[in-house]
């Protein structure tokens, strides 16, 4: 089987390649090791997908904070990409599954608690729009026999290491990882602040299995404050926390889903505990590596 990979040197991109040992993998990038190339270019996009390509993950994006920053360059690589890629399939004739990373910002505004598999999307940011305008591109090429679509809209995917990417929700992983690293931090939102959390080895898993299922998931997402992630590093981080929220990013992150529930055979991490302890274990793998 051959697998093309987009977003392969992201931080969900490299550890489902990782994940994919033992394949043929085609991981393509911006950036890092591989196949080196920018999907806002059309050709480069849809030269990607040829007859051998079996499966395709399609993680690259814009995210939300950059696409609501640069509207132009987030259409461009969240919905025009995706929609080359879709084609490419459709031209090459060979019906390849196709997954596709989607997210809980495909939901805002006046929301229910907890997020379910009923609950109807209504984006409030571009990112959100772009990522459900995908969604329907897939489940309509699918429809036709174009492709084998799954889309996964997953939660916020912690503890992202490294510096901070544009998503709205970055502070929820740097909460945990620079006062473990030593660092002091300011949190731009308030303590009480919840939202829907689940572990990357969770998603890697919900990847992994998304190559035999059809349609749109919603992935459980537990709800957890940010005075809890907190908490759970508290006692043995070398850096402090404090929080000084931020008008513009608390207004965004208070109608963002808090839970989110499903029960489509996909897991969630059991707690904020656990999502830490699976960051340090691979901290401690990557340090010794």
């Amino acid at each position: 089987m051959r697998i093309l990979v987009t977003g392969a040197a992201g931080y969900i991109g490299s550890a489902l390649v990782r994940g994919l040992s033992g394949h043929e993998v085609i991981a393509t990038d911006q950036s890092g090791t591989g196949l080196i190339g920018n999907l806002a270019y059309p050709p480069f996009t849809r030269s990607l997908i040829t007859p051998e390509i079996d499966l395709v993950f399609h993680l690259a994006s814009l995210v939300s904070g950059g696409a609501e920053q640069n509207f132009e360059l987030g259409t461009k690589v969240n919905l025009e990409a995706t929609r080359d890629l879709l084609e490419a399939c459709r031209l090459a004739g060979h019906r390849p599954k196709f997954v596709f990373a989607s997210s809980i910002a495909v939901y805002g505004g006046r929301i229910p608690d907890p997020v379910t598999d009923d609950t109807p999307p209504s984006p409030r940011l571009s990112y959100g729009a772009q990522k459900l305008v995908g969604e329907i591109l897939i489940a309509d090429y699918t429809r036709r026999g174009y492709l084998d679509g799954c889309s996964l809209r997953l939660p916020t995917v912690m503890v992202r290491p490294g510096s901070a990417n544009t998503a709205v929700s970055g502070w929820a992983s740097a909460i945990i990882r620079e006062p473990l690293a030593g660092r002091d931090y300011v949190c731009p939102v308030r303590p009480d602040t919840r939202m829907a959390c689940i572990s990357l080895r969770r998603v890697v898993d919900a990847f992994l299995r998304a190559q035999s299922v059809t349609g749109t998931f919603l992935l459980p997402g537990i709800s957890v404050s940010a005075e809890q992630m907190w908490n759970a590093v508290k006692g043995r981080a070398r850096g402090k926390v404090t929080f000084a929220p931020d008008e513009r990013l608390q207004a965004i992150m208070d109608a963002v889903p808090k839970t989110t529930v499903s029960n489509r055979g996909f897991a969630g991490s059991a707690s904020i505990e656990e999502i830490v302890a699976e960051y340090e274990e691979e901290a401690a793998v990557s340090n010794h590596g």
